[in-house]
This record gives structure tokens, sequence and C-alpha cells, in this order.
């Protein structure tokens, strides 16, 4: 029996933590998610947000847990939940937290003596602390009877939940002591400080839908969305039921409130690829590229791109999206079962000049011919996820194969050497490309081993580079930088930048998360504009030169040296050059031949426009 002064301590524990539970025990928790896919819209505070799982949840659950912990090979293939994003959102969640939980979970089982009385349990341990993990949801009460839908009760699933019941009031007296022990006066406090921060800046986390303006425009995609009980607002206004907003800086993407998750994802829009669910940074990295791409010397959205490390080729057809018919988009790294998936998705996306790479980024020639006409390079190495903030959705977008990764929690560091290694080859490759013009390296990583140490060692061997036009890391823009850096962010004190150099400071950008945007990184290169001076004199024939990419070209007479002529010869690929031109030759045009010639000439470089 509990003494009068425990008993007290726990309700007043209760009671402080009652603000900040994890779900909501609402009279509507036990209303099927069918409802929330119905035109009908619902208030915020009546919208289901726990339901009486089903038997094949917790199994499924269970065993996500054992692939997340390394004891499974390769994650499960449950078939039950296919077309219903409510279970199959929330089994990551069971699997997930009971994963954040463990410790707790252990602790308990431990102080109680379960397994001591209930000793055949032992072997079915991962769905033991799924179901612990959904009892104390609940607050270690009983649930309602689970749903059966997909046949007759399982009778493991029934034994661990009578077990469970049988010792509800052991464990809720246990974790009540185990949040005294460690002062938690709430609950999140019992976890690891990293899973807590991401847990506290993924409250009430918006969606973001991209309207794929390759099958309809934006007036297309948000007529049925009102019609269907939408509202628009302003951008920063409170959030109301079912409403959403246009993106400030990307004006293609849509912001919906917390809500609208499981009811956007049945809607039709979605089902025929007008609208595409997508991460906001990945879409800031990829207008980064295409005005890199626009602010140099000849750049044109003509110009070919090389997407690389591709997980579900959002990006890839995002950037499809702005290239225009003529301008491809090769996107490299698909695992050898996912390139049918991704082709079958770029086809439905109308995305027709996507051309998916079967090979490794690293494997490729950068002279291949192939690659003759790519200007820029989305350089998207796999990394370790850090910034992500709401890691459901992640999963529910890029596949059950990122679970151990995201799982861990931003502050696990021990796999970061094999990301490192991969991230600075990747990048080190995509700047050996002769034709490409520019760079944007970008990861959803908060650690700076894989950020800021990655671009200060290629900045460095840039610098000893003997290359006549080499790249150079340079500012993001400044209007971009200002509509995304946060405010405030959980994570602005989790990592310390203190010994990054300014020049890697200013000219990267570096989000941290929030309950608005994940965190992410960004760094752009280019290559720097060269100028050549040509010296000629009448009578000499001009031969050859092996001249860069992109250069100007100004011409001095011998026979005058006050009188110069600058000559736009932009895209010049080793051919000759007519003085007597005062446009040079752009991409597909031929010089005339032969022509008066040089005595000498010499190379001079310019900074980066």
């Amino acid at each position: 029996m509990m003494d009068v002064s425990q008993a007290t301590a726990i309700r007043q524990l209760d009671e402080l933590s009652s603000s900040s539970s994890d779900v909501d025990h609402s009279s509507n928790d036990h209303d099927h998610p069918s409802a929330a896919h119905t035109d009908t819209v619902t208030s915020l505070k009546t919208a289901p947000r726990l339901l009486p799982y089903h038997h094949k949840v917790f199994l499924a659950a269970g065993a996500y847990l054992e692939f997340i912990q390394g004891d499974r090979a390769c994650p499960p293939q449950p078939s039950f939940f296919l077309g219903d994003p409510y279970l199959r959102r929330h089994t990551y969640q069971l699997a997930l937290g009971a994963f954040h939980y463990g410790s707790v979970i252990d602790e308990l089982l431990f102080d109680t003596f379960f397994y001591s009385t209930y000793v055949q349990l032992r072997q079915c341990g991962s769905l033991v602390n799924v179901m612990m993990y959904n009892l104390k949801l609940l607050g270690f009460k009983a649930p309602a009877p689970y749903q059966c839908e997909f046949g007759e009760p399982i009778r493991e699933v029934q034994d661990v939940h009578d077990a469970l019941m049988a010792f509800k009031v052991k464990f809720h007296a246990a974790f009540a002591r185990s949040r005294i022990k460690c002062n938690a006066y709430k609950e999140d406090l019992l976890i690891s400080t990293d899973i807590r921060l991401r847990q506290r800046a993924n409250k009430d986390t918006p969606r973001y839908i991209q309207v794929n303006t390759l099958r309809r425009n934006k007036e297309q995609a948000m007529m049925p969305l009102e019609n269907r009980g939408y509202k628009k607002i302003v951008p920063m206004e409170p959030w109301q039921p079912f409403s959403f907003y246009q993106d400030p800086l990307i004006e293609e993407l849509l912001v919906f409130s917390p809500d609208s998750k499981d009811d956007l994802t049945n809607f039709l829009l979605v089902q025929d690829h007008s609208l595409v669910f997508q991460d906001k940074s990945k879409m800031v990295a990829c207008k980064i590229l295409k005005k890199v791409i626009a602010s140099y010397p000849c750049g044109s959205s003509n110009d070919d791109v090389i997407v690389t490390d591709i997980k579900t080729g959002a990006s890839a057809c995002y950037l499809a999206a702005l290239q225009t018919k003529e301008g491809s988009v090769l996107a490299f790294g698909p695992r050898p079962d996912q390139t049918d998936k991704l082709l079958q998705k770029a086809d439905d996306m109308n995305a027709t000049n996507v051309h998916i790479v079967n090979e490794p980024f690293l494997q490729s020639s950068s002279k291949d011919k192939i690659f003759k006409g790519v200007r820029g390079i989305l350089c998207n190495p796999a990394c370790s996820l850090s910034g992500i903030v709401d890691t459901v959705e992640l999963v529910m977008e890029e596949g059950d194969r990122a679970l151990p990764i995201v799982a861990k929690g931003p502050g696990y560091t021990s796999h970061l050497a094999r990301y490192v290694t991969a991230q600075y080859l990747t990048l080190k490759h995509a700047l050996s490309f002769p034709k490409v013009t520019s760079v944007v390296y970008f990861t959803r990583s908060l650690h700076v081993q894989e950020n800021e140490h990655v671009v200060k060692r290629i900045v460095d061997e840039l610098a000893e580079a003997s290359d006549d036009c080499p790249f150079r890391l340079v500012p993001v823009d400044s209007s971009i930088r200002d509509l995304v850096i946060p405010k405030f962010s959980h994570f602005d004190n989790f990592v310390s930048i203190k010994n990054v150099p300014s020049l890697i400071l200013n000219n990267c950008l570096r989000v941290h998360p929030t309950n608005e945007l994940s965190g992410f990184f960004i760094a752009v290169f280019q290559r720097t504009v060269c100028h050549v001076v040509i010296q000629y004199q009448r009578g000499f024939s001009l031969s050859p030169l092996p001249l860069p990419i992109c250069m100007s070209l100004t011409l001095i007479p011998f026979s005058h040296p006050g009188q110069t002529k600058s000559l736009n010869a932009h895209y010049i690929e080793e051919t000759e050059v007519n003085p007597t031109r005062k446009q040079g030759r752009r991409r597909g045009e031929k010089f005339p031949s032969p022509h008066q010639g040089h005595l000498a000439w010499q190379w001079t470089q310019l900074q980066p426009p």
C-alpha cells in the first residue's frame, strides 16, 4: 500500500503533466479516423487523436521496434494498413515511442517483477514494450476493447493485454516513483534531452504540400481545396481548423494546419499527383540552385541539372517543374528495387524530363558526354537526418528503412564517420564536373561534422587548386536567408559552432528545427568567371585555345594599345575565336574560319558575378 504522502505526490505529478500529455483522452478517442476523411470540417479539439488499435497494429509495431533495435535485418511488410494512413502513422508512433521510452519501460517491468510472474512473455518482449507504451499513453487505465476488423483476436496480443491489465496499478505506482526520483514534473523529462527537444519542436507541426505545376496551376489546385472546406488564411496567422496559406518564399508551396494530415492523404488531387507531400527544406535547396544557375553568365532554365542520392524523387520532380522542357534532370542513387517506382512516380507527376541514372553518383565519370549540358548539381548525400522534426511523416514519405536512423535522435553521433566520408567525396566529385558552374551542398543534419567541417575541408582544398576557373564558396541569397532562419529554436544551444571560421558561418545557411520547419544546412559553390586578354596583329592565324566554360574576352591590338574590344565569349569549348567579331560564340554557334590571328595571350581571373 502507498502512504498518504506518496499518493499526494503522484496526484500532484499527474496534475502537472496533464497539460503536456502525449495524447488527448477525450470522449472521441474511440471514433474511427475515417470521419476525418469526409468533407465535413471538424474542430481541432474534437478531432480523434487516439484509436483503440487493432491487434495487428501492435504486432506490426513490435516488429518495427525489433527493426529499430537491430534485432531484425529488414523492416516488416504489413499489408493490413495499406491505404489507411492513420493506422500506418500510429504504428510508427507506437514503435518510436516504445523505443524512446525503452529504458523507462524496462525499469517499470523490473520494479514490478512482471517477467517473474509472466515468464512465458519474455519471448515477445518487443510486443510487451509496445503495448506497455500504449498503456502509458492511456494513463495506465484500461483501454476500450480492441477493434478486430481484420479477423479474430490474436491470442498472443490478448495474453499480453491481460497480463498488463493485471499489473496496471503497480505500473502506475512504479511510474510515479520513477518521476519523483528523477524530478520529472513532465513525463518527457524521463527521456534523453535530444529526443525531448525534438518532441517539443514537433508540437502542432504544419503539413507542406507542393502544387505540381506540371499538371495544374495554383488556382486550379486551391479551388477544390476551398470547396472541400479548407479556408485560406494569411501567412503566420493563428491556425484555424482545416486551413492553409501560400508560402511567402515558395509560391508553389501550400502550408496546411496540423489537423489536415490524414484528410489530405486521401484527397483526390493528392491521389492524381497534382498535390505532392513535400519537405520544404528540399524545395528551398532546389530554389537556391536554380537561382544560382540563373545568376551565372549565360545561365538559363534550359541547363541540365543533377540530383545526387535521391530517395523519393520528390526533389527531382520539383526541379523538373522549375525547368523548361528542354532542360533535363539527371537523378542518381536509387536502390535497384526503387528504380521502377521512381520512374512511375515521375510519369504520374508528368515530369518527362527526369531521367534516372542507375549507378552511384561517385562511380560516374565527370567527363561523360551525357553530362555535357549539365550546369548545376544538387549535392544531397545521405546524412544523419538529425534536423528532422516530424520523424513519423518522414518515414511515411521516404519509407520505413529510415526508421532506425531517425529513431536514435539528434544526439546519436557514433555513426557520423561513415556519413562524413561519403559527404566529402560526393561534394568533391560534384565540383570535378568541367561544365558545371553551380553546386549546392544540402543536408538535413544539425551536426557540424556533416556540414561546416565538410565545407571547410573543400574550401581549403579549393584555395590550393591550380585550376584556371576554380569553384568558390559564395553567400546564400540574403532574401532567402531572412525568410527561413527562425527567431527561436529549441536546438539553438544544442550544437556548438564556436570553432567554425567566419567565412563558413557567414556564407552558409544553417537552420535549426522549429515546429514550422525541420533543420537543414546549405552551402553554395560557384565557378569563378575568368577573363582572357589576347594581344594580336594581322597576319597571324589564331590557333584553337583550351578556354574555360565561362569567360569574358578582351582584344588588344599591337598597333593601337589604347584601343580594346570586349567580347562576350561564354561557353567556348576549344574552338577558334574570331577577334573581329563583337559577339563571341554561344552554345551551338560555330565561328567562321579562317580568320585573323594573334601574337600572344594570357589569363587573368575575376571575382564571381
